[in-house]
């Protein structure tokens, strides 16, 4: 549910901030998948980076274990 909600902030955020432009709502929804496109990447990045941070942690620790 809470994942949910999450991504239907995004979409609105995304679309109103489409809609900020010059000109106006015409192409919004190209420009709010752009927007959505890009929070997903920036997410993915950050997840990628913890996820490596652990890795990394737990063969430094595995390795410093061993001597």
């Amino acid at each position: 549910m809470i994942g949910l909600v999450a991504i239907g902030l995004i979409v609105v955020l995304a679309l109103w901030r489409a809609g900020k432009s010059e000109t106006g709502w015409r192409f919004a929804p190209l420009r709010a998948t752009g927007v959505i496109a890009g929070v997903v990447f920036r997410i993915c990045v950050i997840v990628a980076s913890i996820v490596f941070a652990f890795f990394f942690a737990a063969v430094a620790g595995a390795l410093r274990s061993n001597f």
